[in-house]
């Protein structure tokens, strides 16, 4: 079954070819897509509905929306609210999503931004005072789901409207979020920041032509992914061996020329989704256990120590998340032919403004016996809940599932058209290999839970002048297993 994020694609898809054959002022009649969303969104394209009733009314409630303050991360900047119409399809499918949903259920919604270093701290003020300020939160996902084991969230499955099985909510993420039958935080179409913080191949047409006398499989790299032969070591024989001192100075830098740029931090996160790494699984008994295939995990932090540590052709740009838009500096600079980045480097006025082609390819496979491409997303993407405190969550159950199905159907198709036009939209190849990127989205217990539950497992292991795996499983491995007895003994799930 396709996930959201591949309709999604489809959908920016036909919007584009509405924009280039009548313009942006479309009437929402039902004929085809609506780029006013001012009118029912459900005359779009022909999505799924949700199951809110049409007659439901709350009487001008007020649900105030606790979330991360604006500015705390750019890619979560304006993705749920803002305050106006400015022309952008984007911004303005937002602002038209609060205006329409108040009026469909009788509310008033009141976002309140909360500073990133105050927010957890409110949250636990909220519960301790028993105060019913706050109806709905959405928080950064690997921070937020803490509060799933103090007893602070609702679980969303026992709530009227809302239903975690339609397609505006990840099922990737509902399946590896789901504890003893129950979900307390959810994320989907309503947030942005999935689809922006997911990690792909970006690449430099002219430099892979300019390189294609010595490797000519750099001019058929949409045929090696459609074969499925787009592997870490086809990945790696491409570029490792690419490198120019351009300075002159005997030090290599940012600008010099490489055939790879790769982060070491979160960059290199990528590594358990895309060469399908499990760490925590269903233990049968509806909580988690540890499984990690050890053997498989030695060698791929094997592999990438050598590409970050002892490949010519490499630049680690740094550990900082800032330091991925130097990588997409070089790339526009013609000093780049791959880089492993997010989505959100598309959004950016350094690649908007590259002269160059440039193209994006899935994350390569671990091996040609892998079946699918796999892709993660950056833990920092935005997940919902509903606290405790709630004196009528049944309502802002029904304000949540009406944000995310309108997103589902109007913002995010938006999102994708604004962000994927001009030159990347014009290479339909290149739109092809995106579906491959977000419709595999793959992310694990141990992510979502990372501050709790994984203890830090899959962070823990980023690359480092340590190479002694197997101690440093041996350690980690111990910590994840207190903490699951831990939090199964302390909390409610015992």
């Amino acid at each position: 079954m396709r996930s959201f994020l591949s309709i999604l694609i489809l959908a920016s898809m036909l919007l584009t070819l509405a924009a280039c054959s009548g313009g942006t002022d479309m009437p929402n009649d039902g004929t085809g897509p609506s780029y006013t969303t001012t009118s029912d969104p459900e005359n779009t394209l022909d999505y799924e509905k949700d199951d809110i009733p049409d007659d439901l009314d709350f009487g001008g409630q007020v649900i105030n929306f606790a979330l991360a303050g604006q500015g705390t991360a750019n890619i979560r900047t304006n993705e749920i609210f803002t305050d106006e119409l400015n022309s952008d399809i984007v911004n303005d499918s937002i602002y038209n999503r609060q205006k329409y949903v108040e009026e469909r259920l009788g509310v008033e919604i009141n976002p309140v931004f909360i500073g990133p270093l105050d927010y957890e701290t409110e949250l636990e003020r909220q519960h301790m005072s028993d105060e019913d300020m706050y109806q709905l939160c959405g928080y950064i996902t690997f921070a937020f789901t803490r509060f799933v084991f103090t007893d602070y969230l609702y679980d969303l499955t026992t709530l009227n409207y809302l239903d975690l099985e339609k397609p505006w909510w990840s099922q990737t993420f509902n399946a590896e979020a789901e504890i003893m039958d129950g979900q307390y935080v959810a994320t989907g179409s309503l947030a942005l920041s999935l689809s922006r913080s997911m990690f792909a191949i970006f690449y430099n047409k002219k430099l892979a032509d300019s390189h294609s006398a010595t490797f000519p499989e750099l001019n058929e790299l949409y045929d090696i992914v459609d074969r499925g032969d787009w592997t870490y070591d086809k990945f790696y024989e491409l570029g490792s061996s690419i490198y120019t001192d351009n300075n002159g100075n005997d030090t290599r830098d940012e600008e010099d020329y490489y055939g790879i740029g790769f982060q070491e931090c979160i960059g290199a996160d990528v590594i358990w989704s895309s060469f399908d790494i499990d760490i925590l699984s269903p233990d049968g008994d509806g909580w988690f256990e540890l499984d990690v295939p050890v053997e498989k995990m030695y060698d791929v932090l094997g592999k990438i120590h050598t590409l970050l540590n002892n490949t010519p052709g490499c630049f680690n740009p740094g550990g900082d998340d800032e330091d991925l838009k130097v990588l997409s500096e070089m790339m526009a600079g013609d000093n780049l032919l791959f880089m492993n980045n997010k989505l959100d480097a598309v959004e950016s006025p350094t690649l908007r403004n590259m002269q160059s082609d440039y193209g994006i390819l899935p994350f390569p496979k671990y091996n040609s016996a892998q079946k699918e491409y796999y892709t993660y997303a950056h833990d920092s993407y935005t997940s919902f809940a509903i606290p405790k405190t709630n004196l009528a969550p049944d309502v802002s159950a029904a304000v949540l599932e009406a944000l995310a199905s309108y997103a589902y159907r109007e913002t995010n198709p938006s999102y994708f058209n604004v962000a994927l036009k001009g030159k990347y939209m014009n290479d339909p190849q290149s739109r092809k290999m995106l579906d491959l990127v977000v419709d595999g989205f793959k992310v694990d217990a141990a992510w979502i839970y990372l501050e709790t539950l994984g203890a830090g497992f899959p962070a823990n292991f980023r690359p480092s002048d340590d190479t002694s795996y197997a101690g440093k499983y041996a350690s980690q491995s111990k910590k994840v297993e207190t903490n699951l007895k831990m939090y199964k003994v302390a909390s409610k799930f015992s």
